[in-house]
């Protein structure tokens, strides 16, 4: 009985798998009759992509900035900025400036204000050179702060200019009064250090060695007279004129806590 049950399996196994072949056949052949495909037509199937042809997908970003939100700089918050026009104690009253900040700000909610933010301002004040040896100046306002195309309010103060402190907002050309006084001096010297030689020529001689007092004299008196002189004179001169290029670099101070915008 087992024997018989054992054969009738085998003969259904194999009944089976050659109605598989056919029926794979017959699809097949249906295939190559409907579409006129032979076997020989079909292309190879490539081995690998190559890696020109794949298009690679940008990464996105670890952080996406948000935008239309409001962020406070913190009294006390120091920015560096970048001079993006030039300046020079000719520029007028209201001639505005602008800047790029050289370095992050944090603010209060922990947001970071990347580097190359615009900041923008104006010249409060300015006059050229004056007399009494005052040099230049010009008196800036840093007023406003452009974060993703919003611009915002903000309180600041200059604080350095070319790693120099400013204070009251103005930068001022060098005072050179004192330099002046001393300039003014030349003429004196000049003619003091003519007479000298004079006096030092006629002294070895013995005919004329007694005038050679005169030149001497003549140079100490012109020189005390142009010393007494000198401060006078240098009361008409002017100071150091004052020119700021393209990449000075600044810093100023957030004077309060102040909203912005980006």
């Amino acid at each position: 009985m087992k024997k018989i049950f054992v054969l009738f399996l085998l003969l259904v196994f194999t009944n089976t798998c050659v109605l598989g072949v056919e029926f794979d056949s017959s699809i097949d052949a249906s295939i190559r009759k409907n579409y006129n495909v032979e076997e020989n037509d079909l292309p190879e199937l490539p081995k690998s992509i190559p890696t020109a042809d794949i298009e690679e997908v940008p990464s996105l970003p670890a952080v996406i900035k948000a935008t239309g939100e409001t962020y406070t700089l913190k009294n006390g918050s120091k920015v560096n900025l970048i001079l993006r026009n030039k300046l020079s104690d000719w520029s007028p009253k209201g001639t505005y400036i602008s800047f790029s900040s050289s370095n992050p700000v944090i603010t209060k909610e922990g947001y970071t204000i990347p580097s190359g933010t615009i900041f923008k301002g104006r010249v409060t004040d300015s006059h050229r050179p004056q007399l009494t040896g005052n040099g230049g100046l010009i008196e800036l306002c840093v007023d406003e702060i452009h974060l993703n195309g919003v611009m915002s309010k903000i309180d600041t103060k200059v604080s350095m200019a070319n790693s120099k402190k400013v204070f009251l907002n103005n930068i001022k050309g060098k005072r050179k009064y004192w330099h002046n006084v001393s300039k003014s001096l030349t003429p004196g010297k000049k003619v003091f250090g003519a007479m000298h030689n004079v006096a030092m020529v006629m002294w070895p001689v013995p005919v004329v060695n007694i005038l050679s007092i005169v030149p001497f004299a003549i140079g100490t008196v012109v020189y005390t007279v142009n010393f007494a002189a000198s401060p006078i004179i240098a009361i008409f001169t002017k100071g150091e004129k004052l020119s700021l290029p393209a990449g000075t670099k600044f810093q100023i101070k957030i004077l309060s806590d102040t909203k912005i915008k980006g």
